[in-house]
């Protein structure tokens, strides 16, 4: 089989598993998405340089043991593959028609995205994205995430949860095991996180690659709230959310400045 044609059969079958519904906003959950054997390629494959992994990844209160690359250039060949399909114009109108987005694009510097792994007693609480990148005027629209854990069992937890823009209730929640992936629109009430401790064991590691997808956006923004992630607290649950955290300081620099 040539390239080309491969590449035909790649695109081809993922046009066909992207379903997506609408409601309470939209997001695809689809299982198998990669071919088995490229997807076990990536899983084996998998694996972040410590003196490489993004600094200041892990927040003690927010999310913990994780650390992540978004180096391309440090990756190994399946993955960089990998992205670089998953970011090719053919799957980006792929994602423009199931989502009815116009002139989406991709990231290449992968920016908050790439390789992520997380370890025993890691959690991600509940959460809504960043909206914006000020700088380079873009638009966050979609968010998605591919999963590689092979004979990954339920009791470890680590499943991914999408909920309510309210946080009155969960409506999904995706398995970590390989090959599962997710894809969902990203705004202040695209609710999700993995919120409690993973149990699994010190020797295995929750991982997953995330790609994110943005619009051109030319009118400034000012609202804070938009360059940042916003933790929220699950109902019956006694967290902290965005800002509970901050200094006095940090709250007033926050309302002058963005990070981003």
């Amino acid at each position: 089989m040539s390239c080309v044609q491969y590449h035909d059969s790649f695109f081809l079958n993922l046009d066909k598993k992207i379903e997506v519904n609408q409601k309470p906003y939209p997001h695809a959950s689809i299982k198998n998405f990669l071919p088995t054997e490229f997807c076990s390629k990536i899983s084996k494959d998998f694996k972040i340089p410590e003196k490489d992994s993004n600094a200041g990844i892990e927040d003690k209160v927010f999310q913990k043991t994780k650390k992540g690359l978004s180096k391309i250039d440090l990756m190994p060949a399946s993955i960089k593959d990998l992205i670089e399909r998953l970011n090719s114009p053919r799957f980006i109108s792929i994602l423009e028609k199931k989502f009815e987005i116009k002139n989406l694009v991709a990231d290449p510097s992968l920016f908050g995205g790439g390789m992520h792994e997380s370890f025993r007693g890691g959690f991600l609480k509940i959460h809504s994205d960043f909206v914006f990148i000020k700088k380079r005027k873009l638009k966050r629209m979609l968010n998605l995430l591919i999963y590689l854990n092979e004979d990954w069992q339920d009791s470890w937890g680590g499943a991914i949860e999408l909920w309510k823009e309210d946080m009155s209730e969960m409506f999904l929640k995706v398995s970590p095991n390989i090959n599962n992936a997710l894809i969902f629109r990203t705004d202040l009430e695209s609710n999700h996180g993995f919120p409690d401790p993973l149990n699994c064991p010190d020797s295995t590691s929750r991982k997953s690659i995330a790609l994110y997808y943005y619009t051109p956006y030319e009118k400034m923004i000012k609202p804070k709230k938009n360059f940042y992630a916003i933790w929220k607290k699950r109902p019956g649950v006694e967290e902290k959310k965005f800002g509970d955290n901050l200094s006095l300081f940090k709250k007033l620099k926050n309302k002058f400045f963005f990070r981003f």
